[in-house]
């Protein structure tokens, strides 16, 4: 596997998906260790996945129901190889399985280039540089906004944060803020502002996200992963390219 992959900065979904309450918490998590985690790496590698990166904080003590179920992010080398991926039907038919697990607003987005100020659950990205987020220590912060202060008055004190954060530099950093929760990644360590975005948080989540590796295929006899309350990957895989 190749040491480091520049992948644009713009060409990552921001995933936030929440369980649906028809679908009891153990059975979530079987479902995601057992087909959706695994699944989105072996039917996607075909169609040009570059990263996938999730987090499951569902189950966690205290977490509100506002703060999603589940998180990822999930890169491409483009745009447009995200989307050619649902001329497939291999793609089309695992987006399809969603449906029986997650309840709206679960959902996905690219980011923009952060520019000062944020909109509700519109993800943005703070360094405009290529970097490789498989090959790099990963952290990833979520939380949910304090009673005391209003949507608009949390998104701006999350704002500021993210402008120090990317005043200062780092390698790479994602974040998406809605008017009750915050998910925020960030690759590398220099210039971390992790601390000053937790202040802005009321319960709230760090996570160190680890290297995992799938060892089966899509027709192996396979059990699939175990996942817990507060588990986080960084899954690691050939890409497409690679020999």
């Amino acid at each position: 596997m190749s040491a480091a992959f520049s992948i644009p900065p713009n060409a990552v979904r921001v995933w936030r998906g929440y369980r649906a309450p028809s679908l009891a918490q153990a059975d979530f998590f079987t479902k995601l260790g057992t087909v959706f985690v695994p699944a989105t790496v072996k039917m996607q590698i075909a169609v040009g996945l570059e990263g996938y990166l999730p987090s499951v904080p569902c189950g966690l003590p205290d977490k509100p129901d506002s703060v999603p179920d589940e998180t990822a992010i999930l890169f491409w080398d483009s745009q447009d190889t995200y989307t050619d991926g649902f001329k497939t039907l291999a793609v089309r038919t695992y987006t399809l399985t969603h449906g029986a697990v997650y309840r709206p607003p679960s959902g996905a987005d690219f980011p923009t280039l952060f520019a000062g100020s944020l909109a509700s659950e519109k993800p943005v990205y703070l360094i405009d540089k290529p970097a490789d987020w498989m090959h790099g220590p990963v952290r990833h912060l979520l939380g949910g906004r304090p009673a005391s202060k209003r949507p608009d008055d949390f998104r701006a004190g999350i704002a500021a944060a993210l402008g120090t954060i990317q005043r200062n530099g780092i390698d790479g950093a994602i974040a998406c803020a809605g008017d009750e929760y915050l998910v925020y990644w960030e690759l590398g360590g220099v210039g971390s502002g992790i601390d000053a975005l937790g202040a802005e948080l009321d319960w709230s989540k760090r996570t160190d996200l680890a290297p995992t590796t799938i060892d089966a295929g899509l027709w192996n006899v396979w059990p699939g992963m175990t996942i817990n309350p507060g588990d986080g990957f960084n899954m690691k895989f050939k890409r497409r390219w690679e020999t």
